[in-house]
C-alpha cells in the first residue's frame, strides 16, 4: 500500500476521490463530501491503483483543522484510517482536528471513538416552505410592532441580500439571505446582546419570513434552509416555533 500526501489533486486523483465519497454515501445513506477547493491537504491510500481510503484536512481561522475521511466499506476495521491519521498527526502539533459526522453512520462514530475524538456538539441543517411557515405557530401568533421595518434590503439578483432590522431608526437586528434556483441559504441573523429577550428576535425573524414568502414574488416557490447549533436552544425553539424542520442533523467530533 502507498499513501501520498498532497495539496493540489490531479485530474485522476479528483476521480478516484469522488468514486471513494460516492460509493461510502451509498453504502452509508449520507451525503457528506469532500471539498476540492484550494488550501486543503490530502492524503490518499492506494492499493495499486485502487483508492481505499481519504482523509483531506484544512486548518481554519480559529487555528483548528477541519477534517473529513472515506474509507471503502469492505477496506473498514483494517487500519487504513488509522494510518492516514497517524500521517496527519505528524503536522497538525498541538491543534485541535474537528470532524463531522452524519449520525446514520456508525462505522465513522466507531473509528473516531478508536482513536480517542470525543463528541463535541452538534449541528442541524432546518428547511422551511411556505406551507410550513404559514400554518405555523409564529405566522399564527405573532404581533409584528409597526416600529420594526426592514432596511437596505437588495435585489433578490443581488446575493448576499443583506437585511438590517430596525426599530425606528435603531438597528436591532440582522442577517443574510443567499439564493440559488428554488431555495435559499438563511444565515448571519444576529440580536445585540444587550438586546436579547426582548421579542425582538422573533417579531425580525417574522418579519423577514413573512416578506420572503409573501412579497418576493418568488419566495413561495422556495425552500428557506438553515444551520444551527444544537446548544444553541433558544433559536432552535424560535425555527421550530417558525416552522423549520430538521433536515440533516451533524455531529462534531474534536480530538
Amino acid at each position: 500500500m502507498n499513501i501520498i500526501r498532497t495539496e493540489a489533486l490531479c485530474e485522476s486523483q479528483k476521480n478516484d476521490l469522488l468514486t471513494l465519497q460516492n460509493i461510502c454515501q451509498g453504502h452509508d445513506s449520507i451525503s457528506l463530501t469532500f471539498s476540492m477547493e484550494e488550501g486543503w491537504v490530502y492524503y490518499l491510500l492506494y492499493d495499486e491503483d485502487c483508492l481505499l481510503s481519504a482523509l483531506s484536512a484544512f486548518f481554519n481561522e480559529n487555528s483548528e483543522w477541519e477534517c473529513c475521511a472515506f474509507t471503502l466499506p469492505p477496506n473498514r476495521r483494517q487500519g487504513c484510517f488509522t494510518l492516514l491519521f497517524e500521517e496527519l498527526l505528524k503536522e497538525t502539533g498541538d491543534s485541535d482536528l474537528i470532524f463531522s459526522v452524519q449520525e446514520n453512520c456508525q462505522d465513522t462514530i466507531s473509528a473516531l471513538e478508536a482513536i480517542g475524538a470525543a463528541f463535541w456538539y452538534r449541528e442541524h441543517m432546518m428547511s422551511l416552505s411556505f406551507s410550513d411557515f404559514s400554518g405555523s405557530e409564529l405566522a399564527k401568533g405573532c404581533h409584528i410592532p409597526e416600529s420594526i421595518s426592514i432596511s437596505e434590503r437588495q435585489s433578490f439578483q443581488e446575493e448576499p441580500v443583506h437585511y438590517v432590522f430596525l426599530a425606528g431608526d435603531k438597528a436591532v437586528g440582522s442577517c443574510y439571505l443567499d439564493s440559488w434556483e428554488n431555495s435559499s441559504y438563511f444565515y448571519g441573523f444576529e440580536i445585540p446582546e444587550n438586546l436579547r429577550n426582548q421579542g425582538y428576535g422573533r417579531a425580525c425573524l417574522s418579519l423577514l419570513l413573512n416578506d420572503f414568502f409573501t412579497q418576493s414574488g418568488t419566495g413561495k416557490e422556495e425552500t428557506l434552509f438553515l444551520q444551527v447549533s444544537g446548544q444553541n436552544v433558544p433559536a432552535m425553539a424560535l425555527y421550530k416555533k417558525s416552522g423549520f424542520q430538521i433536515t440533516e442533523s451533524l455531529s462534531y467530533y474534536i480530538y
